[in-house]
């Protein structure tokens, strides 16, 4: 079976997943110092990378439904990867359980 969308997924959520910590490195760093400090100083070039990762998130929500309807996953599991995509650190390990779901189902069945 062709690989080429799994691949897609994984590659586009862990891009996802490190933009995601980019953006919150920046948000936390804003938030957390003076008014002078580098992180306020460089806000546009992180309203830039947030506006990036937002486009990137909607193409990974597409490629999850596109795997959904492949994969025939529930409607749970799907808003599942979705919503765990979006919180730091958890969306790699999403990933990862996501991978492996679609390996599992492409085992070959037991011999009884």
């Amino acid at each position: 079976m062709n690989d080429r969308l799994l691949r897609a997924y994984q590659v586009m959520a862990t891009i996802v997943g490190l933009n995601l910590l980019i953006v919150m490195a920046g948000f936390i760093g804003k938030i957390a110092t003076d008014a002078g400090s580098w992180w306020n100083l460089n806000q546009d070039m992180f309203l830039v990378i947030d506006q990036v990762h937002g486009f990137l998130f909607m193409i990974l929500i597409v490629i999850v439904a596109r795997l959904t309807l492949r994969e025939k996953w529930s409607w749970g599991f799907m808003l599942s990867v979705i919503v765990l995509a979006c919180i730091p650190f958890v969306s790699f390990w999403s990933e990862r359980r996501t991978t492996l779901r679609v390996h599992a189902g492409r085992q070959p069945a037991a011999a009884v």
